[in-house]
């Protein structure tokens, strides 16, 4: 009679261990493409208020201070959307809050076009699809945070960011240029609702979160993603039992993001997030008009938008490799920032020319561009159970900065008559923001989350 065989021990596998040493695949790839395709329509919506001011600006008879508040009505609600896209994607799930954010934006957009006739109506509608823009670009950063693998992190996440974000708000410029002209302003929104069939399709495609089910012990639904994400090790995931290090943090949990091993990261994160966002957005909002009011025609005031933008993504993959290669990310984003800054002097004091041309693709890669290597710090500086929530705050926090960056750029305008004094305030936020990124610890040296139970 043969003995019994002692039962095999079932293989315990950490999540994050996984996701992070797993070989990039075609179901990467594929995820990566989706939250690209999310975060075009983000880009594009949030950026195409720049190109519409020269248009409603005589229809709607407005003062410098009320185009500030155009410009910068929809970035008040991408803060309130920011600020709650995390606490819920970290209760109810990635897709879920994605899937929201994209169908309400798509809706927005095209109410926009059809009832936005005045200055009120428009920062009305505006506001509410800022709301759903801001549901979108926090949780997409979580996501494809989470889904990269760690030796190349930077990189993965960033041509795919610049591709989605990037791609649309390069594109708005270059479609306003070619559709305004021939069918007004509303066109830009008409475009932008075209976001509907992506969300139909989303519905069927977009799968949730692995980070998130392993949060939630969802086991089988975890062996599957695995499975699809590093098919060469199926055979070990189909018997193996799914552990997450961050299953004992609250999901949401506000509190978590101040406790003593946070406090100080929070706090600089959504400080610097403020500074950068307030001198890409008062750039980026008024660059096109500046250029107009210097002389340039609508096609190449419009085209410099686009440019700022376009480079961003640049400076974004320039920044990352640094950052990679030297093994500091904060040192990398400081340079990048002293950069930007030394961009906006020379925009400042030079006008017309190639040294414009120079200046303004050098802020775009620094100005604009060095916000998505700061995302991605942000993302891999809290556990996965709040990590939404951090991010999401975060970008909420930062989004007051950009808020505030048009509309002061507009009342510095109006108060001294011309575009230096904004200028000056800009590159200072820049150079502010250089010097706190040194006060952010690095993730490797982070402690371990608290546990706030459930």
């Amino acid at each position: 009679m043969t003995p019994d065989l002692p039962s095999r021990a079932p293989v315990r596998i950490d999540v994050r261990d996984a996701l992070q040493s797993a070989p990039l695949g075609a179901f990467h790839f594929r995820l990566a493409t989706l939250l690209a395709l999310i975060l075009l329509f983000d880009g594009f919506d949030l950026y195409n208020a720049a190109y519409i001011v020269h248009d409603v600006t005589a229809l709607w008879r407005l003062s410098p201070s009320q185009i500030g508040l155009l410009l910068s009505c929809g970035l008040a609600g991408f803060a309130v959307g920011s600020a709650v896209s995390g606490p819920f994607s970290d209760r109810i799930g990635r897709r879920r809050v994605l899937l929201a954010g994209i169908w309400l934006s798509g809706v927005m957009s095209l109410a926009i076009a059809l009832f936005a006739h005045d200055l009120r109506a428009f920062i009305a509608l505006r506001f509410v699809m800022g709301i759903s823009l801001g549901l979108l670009m926090p949780v997409a950063v979580t996501y494809i945070n989470e889904i990269a693998p760690k030796r190349s992190a930077n990189v993965f996440t960033i041509v795919f960011f610049s591709c989605g974000w990037i791609g649309g708000a390069t594109a708005s410029g270059f479609i306003a240029a070619w559709l305004i002209p021939q069918y007004g302003w509303q066109s830009m929104y008409y475009v932008g609702a075209l976001s509907v069939v992506l969300a139909l399709a989303l519905q069927f495609v977009l799968p949730e979160s692995v980070s998130f089910l392993a949060s939630r012990g969802r086991q089988d639904e975890v062996r599957a993603q695995l499975r699809r994400l590093w098919p060469a090790r199926a055979n070990e995931f189909a018997d193996a039992t799914f552990t997450s290090a961050d299953a004992g943090v609250k999901a949401g949990s506000v509190a978590a993001l101040f406790s003593p091993e946070f406090r100080r990261q929070t706090i600089c994160l959504w400080s610097m997030g403020a500074l950068s966002l307030f001198s890409s957005y008062g750039l980026s909002g008024w660059l096109p008009t500046i250029m107009l009011k210097r002389g340039e025609n609508l096609s190449t005031s419009f085209a410099y938008g686009s440019l700022l933008v376009f480079a961003s993504a640049f400076g974004s993959l320039l920044t990352g490799v640094v950052a990679d290669r030297i093994g500091n990310r904060r040192l990398a984003m400081s340079l990048a920032w002293l950069c930007g800054a030394a961009a906006i002097g020379v925009l400042a004091t030079i006008t017309g020319g190639s040294v414009t041309f120079v200046g303004i693709v050098v802020a775009g890669m620094f100005v604009i561009g060095t916000q998505t290597v700061l995302n991605n710090l942000v993302a891999v500086s809290y556990p996965t159970e709040i990590r939404s929530t951090g991010v999401g705050l975060y970008l909420g926090i930062a989004r007051v900065g950009a808020m505030c960056g048009p509309a002061i750029a507009g009342v510095l305008q109006q108060a001294t008559g011309g575009a230096g004094t904004m200028f000056f305030v800009l590159g200072a936020a820049l150079v502010t923001a250089a010097a706190l990124v040194f006060l952010v610890a690095r993730p490797e040296n982070l402690p371990k989350a608290p546990a706030f139970g459930h």
